[in-house]
């Protein structure tokens, strides 16, 4: 699993991210360390906090690149998911700027 990797990315600390998803820290260190795993209600509350998908959260990437594409598409495909509502939007407004020519 990858939760410590996305959540030092978003600059989070253990208790912050168990307030997040309705958890406690003993149980995201315990994730982190390899001592448990998280349950199915966790984990995809892990993928909402981080904005990634189930997939990516499990280190499945490569499934996802298979059945997405890859190159550049899926980078950021993978990128943007991982935005805001309102970033998301932004992005798509650029896009639109570079296509409707």
């Amino acid at each position: 699993m990858k939760i410590k990797e996305l959540r030092e990315e978003l600059g989070i600390t253990q208790a912050e991210l168990a307030e997040k998803i309705g958890n406690v820290q003993r149980n995201i260190s315990n994730w982190e360390n390899g001592v448990s795993e998280p349950d199915v209600a966790s984990i995809l509350a892990l993928a909402d906090a981080f904005g990634v998908s189930t997939d990516e959260l499990l280190g499945r990437e490569e499934l996802s690149a298979q059945r997405f594409g890859s190159g550049r598409g899926y980078e950021i495909a993978l990128r943007a998911s991982r935005l805001t509502s309102e970033q998301q939007e932004a992005l798509i407004a650029l896009l639109r700027k570079f296509t409707d020519t």
